[in-house]
């Protein structure tokens, strides 16, 4: 049986996502089973994410973000807050019951950086995985404490840009 590994992806540069879902297409290949959760903004990654249903059932995608009508602040993070609590409940379940082979959660890091999940309930849910997943985790920004954890660190960072 394989051994599962921690993989965090972040930076500022753009290409994490896509990164993360070429790695999970690749385990397609080796016949394995792929979940993404979207933690936030998942309607910045809809033009990547929407093609991915044509991979159902072995590449499926999850996001929790709902349009929003109220457009005070405070409404605005209350309902984010709702949102990634209740992903990440769903990440929680599939780590434990090891529903898959590969897990990405797009945004989590993200989500800790801004306060909507600590890096200790991160760890924790990391520490209950099956042995054998993979667990990717996307952000901007890593807590230290979760580089430490992971099994590998790429800090995606932009060389050049050119104007388009």
């Amino acid at each position: 049986m394989r051994k599962g590994s921690i993989f965090v992806y972040y930076g500022t540069a753009k290409g994490k996502t896509s990164l993360a879902i070429g790695r999970g297409i690749c385990s397609l290949g080796k016949e394995q089973s792929v979940v993404m959760i979207q933690f936030m903004k998942h309607n910045s990654n809809i033009g990547e994410t929407t093609p991915l249903k044509r991979l159902e059932p072995d590449f499926k995608v999850f996001h929790f973000e709902k349009m929003r009508y109220d457009d005070t602040e405070d409404a605005i993070k209350q309902g984010i807050a709702n949102e990634v609590r209740n992903a990440f409940t769903f990440a929680k379940k599939i780590l434990e019951t090891g529903e898959c082979d590969v897990l990405i959660l797009n945004g989590l890091l993200d989500a800790v950086t801004e306060g909507y999940l600590t890096a200790e309930e991160v760890l924790s849910s990391l520490a209950k995985r099956t042995s054998y997943m993979d667990v990717l985790l996307i952000g901007q920004h890593a807590e230290e404490s979760i580089l430490q954890q992971a099994d590998f660190v790429y800090h995606i960072v932009t060389e050049k840009e050119s104007e388009v």
